[in-house]
């Protein structure tokens, strides 16, 4: 009977000691609801670390809901917010890769490409960011094409392509200032197959008429008038290139070439290798 009222008190122990520790898994748990709109309400308060907090929270007890993946792509706005780049670029990433069908892709993209664009450095520095904000749009546009976001895009990547191009001009002039006008052409050509639409095109081909006349190439040199000519008629690279035909005497020999062969939109990049 004593062995009995001992159990019993041992019991009553343990259960009064259970019932007075802190849980943290009960206490702690919260609906995906709730903590979706917690992380909403920090990010509307600009504590960006908070709201990343709580909606990687949300990750963590609700894996499945579908509030975690709209907390996926908040947290990389979040990040993105408070210009933690690479992170915001990380958890996009994620989201993308997890949620190929979410009905919020195509923001998720833009977002990430835009991560890079943001950070566009200036052309005397290296140009990883562009370009990787560049392949990062391109995307987005071929995937999504009737999106608004893919509309937005397209004028990220006339900025690009402009900066891009005058990044690859100033490392042509460098080359040709010193002699080294393979170096130069390929910089300028680059221009020509990749940049087409910018607004460097005109000075792309007037440099390679110079360094072609440097070189003695005169049938590369006149093509690439012609070309020049066809497709920019009235600007000033074309009245310098004139210039420079007649004061190497090369105007003479002059030829004729068809529409298909100097339009600047019906040449593919191939054909800037032959020239």
């Amino acid at each position: 009977m004593h062995l009995k009222i001992s159990q019993i008190i041992f019991l009553a122990f343990l259960i009064s000691c259970s019932s007075n520790d802190e849980n943290p898994y009960s206490s702690d748990f919260k609906s995906d609801i709730k903590l979706y709109s917690e992380g909403m309400n920090f990010l509307k308060k600009k504590e960006y670390d908070k709201a990343t907090e709580t909606f990687n929270e949300l990750e963590i007890q609700h894996p499945y809901s579908a509030f975690a993946a709209k907390g996926q792509l908040m947290s990389g706005f979040a990040h993105y917010k408070a210009n933690e780049y690479e992170e915001a670029i990380l958890t996009l990433s994620k989201f993308i890769e997890l949620n190929p069908n979410h009905e919020s892709i195509a923001y998720a993209m833009y977002l990430k490409a835009y991560s890079y664009y943001e950070r566009m450095p200036d052309v005397n520095l290296d140009q990883n960011l562009s370009k990787r904000a560049f392949e990062e749009f391109t995307e987005l546009i071929n995937r999504f094409p009737k999106t608004k976001y893919a509309k937005k895009s397209l004028k990220h990547l006339n900025s690009l392509k402009n900066h891009l191009a005058a990044r690859e001009v100033k490392v042509g002039k460098f080359y040709q200032s010193q002699g080294f006008f393979l170096a130069g052409i390929k910089r300028y050509k680059t221009v020509l197959s990749e940049y087409k639409k910018s607004t460097h095109v005109p000075e792309s081909i007037f440099r390679l008429i110079e360094c072609y006349i440097s070189m003695g190439l005169t049938k590369q040199s006149l093509y690439l008038y012609k070309i020049l000519e066809y497709n920019f008629p009235k600007s000033q690279w074309q009245s310098e290139a004139r210039g420079l035909i007649i004061k190497n005497k090369l105007n003479k020999k002059l030829k004729k070439f068809r529409k298909k062969q100097l339009d600047l939109d019906k040449l593919n990049p191939a054909d800037f290798d032959l020239i």
